[in-house]
């Protein structure tokens, strides 16, 4: 993504609390052909003891076209994102068409993934990812037994682990506070609780 200079870079710690707040991502693996494939899926972030970047562990299902791009290809992408909303030209300046933009947070990791389909890894792998999910459910333990085996054959997993990224948190940097509390009381106005959400990320200070 574009690395503008009116929204710097988050820091790690800003990434990291991003990523474990957020509930899928979508890998992005290269298959033979050369053209890219895409899954949106769940994940577990894990970090990494020794002070690196960590892993995700994810699911899959077998015969799915990014499953097997990473067979050919294991580095890959692996999209963390939320959109915020659009705000119109109109309210900053009614003749300017470049102030109408996106609001959004991203975050696209470089991986490299090693794919598991062996029923009790790929158990142990979706144990973890209920438990993430689901932190006060109870639920029979996932195992490659009759309730659960047909169904774990027919599925992977895969650790991505982090070789790299790039961020980008677009909410409203570049313009002035009262720009800010312009465009906040706009998506307020709205009446929609995903655009009133967004304004808090624009005008954190503003009315809640």
């Amino acid at each position: 993504m574009y690395a503008s200079p009116s929204y710097p870079p988050p820091d790690w710690p800003a990434v990291r609390t991003f990523v474990e707040r957020q509930v899928h991502g979508k890998l992005v693996a290269t298959g033979a052909d050369g053209y890219p494939t895409a899954s949106l899926i769940p994940y577990r972030y894990v970090p990494d003891p020794e002070g690196g970047w960590g892993r995700f562990e994810v699911h899959l299902v077998q015969g799915d076209p990014t499953l097997e791009a990473l067979a050919h290809r294991p580095q890959a992408g692996f999209l963390v994102d939320d959109f915020l909303a659009f705000t119109p030209h109109h309210v900053l300046d009614p003749d300017d068409a470049g102030l109408a933009t996106l609001h959004f947070y991203a975050v696209m990791f470089r991986v490299d993934a090693t794919v598991l389909t062996d029923p009790a890894e790929v158990a142990a792998v979706l144990e973890r990812l209920v438990a993430r999910y689901e932190p006060d459910a109870r639920w029979a333990p996932l195992a490659d037994d009759d309730r659960y085996g047909p169904r774990l054959r027919r599925l992977a997993a895969a650790v991505l682990t982090i070789r790299g990224y790039d961020a980008k948190f677009k909410v409203g940097q570049n313009r002035t506070p009262e720009e800010r509390r312009r465009l906040a009381a706009y998506l307020r106005a709205q009446g929609d609780p995903l655009a009133a959400r967004a304004a808090r990320h624009l005008d954190p200070a503003g009315p809640s």
